[in-house]
């Protein structure tokens, strides 16, 4: 009812999920990989702002499912099956979390969603093929600065799509969004302006998580497309309906979870 009411989610600080080693495995094994590569040039991934030990890159995070009906996650994210699962159009959410790319002549200007969608790989060697391809294939990235943040931005966002394969049944999709946490944003009046959205804080049991709002439009507009009731959800598929009708939802598809436990 909060999210109806919001028409948002929230996308939270990587690091503070519920897996220890986010991110973090995934730096370590493109690091090996790069030094294998690039033994001479490894400075650069020292000093580098968005993988190396200055990183200044604030990774927000939103999870999903590919697996709408799954036993393990009603467990363990829908309140032990008395939840419900909504279900996301990718390509509206897309389309409702945007910023304009400035340019020198206003004609160029565009719109791009500052939301990437990954689909999660939790197979090592997968993830570490995927890591050798970007690195075969990227210019000179310490001359040439385009291809240093291509190189950068990439790495980056293969390292946030790792997850071990302890989560593997999850067949997560997560919504990426990429914020920096260099001071000037802050403090430069002329930098705050560019800043894509506010950044809000609340007090985990993983500790103080930045989070920002993801917004899923509005309720003729809206990436919401169906609720999934729980195979224990104490509510009936004919006063969800009414809900959603009633508060403005009329294209919502309401479905029931085709298993049953106790």
């Amino acid at each position: 009812m909060k999210v109806l009411d919001s028409q948002s989610l929230w996308a939270s600080d990587l690091s503070k999920m519920n897996d220890p080693q986010e991110f973090i495995f995934g730096i370590k094994l493109i690091e090996n990989l790069f030094k294998s590569k690039f033994p001479d040039l490894f400075d650069w991934f020292e000093t580098n702002h968005f993988l190396g030990n200055e990183n200044e890159q604030l990774l927000l995070g939103c999870s999903f499912s590919e697996n709408p009906d799954d036993l393990s996650q009603w467990r363990a994210y829908g309140d032990d099956g008395k939840g419900v699962v909504i279900g996301i159009d990718k390509a509206i959410l897309s389309s409702n979390n945007t910023t304009v790319i400035p340019s020198f002549y206003k004609g160029d200007e565009r719109k791009v969603s500052f939301v990437q969608f990954h689909e999660v790989i939790y197979s090592q060697k997968a993830f570490e093929d995927s890591v050798a391809k970007l690195l075969d294939s990227i210019g000179d990235f310490i001359t040439d600065r385009v291809e240093s943040y291509k190189l950068s931005i990439g790495l980056s966002r293969l390292a946030a799509s790792f997850k071990s394969d302890f989560y593997k049944n999850e067949q997560e999709v997560r919504a990426i969004i990429e914020h920096s946490k260099r001071s000037e944003l802050y403090l430069d009046e002329s930098l705050k302006k560019h800043k894509l959205f506010d950044l809000n804080f609340r007090t985990s049991k993983f500790g103080l998580t930045p989070f920002c709002n993801v917004s899923l439009g509005n309720k003729d507009g809206t990436s919401i497309k169906t609720v999934s009731l729980g195979p224990k959800c104490n509510i009936s598929k004919g006063d969800m309906e009414f809900m959603l009708l009633a508060t403005g939802y009329q294209d919502v598809n309401v479905t029931t979870s085709d298993g049953q436990y106790r």
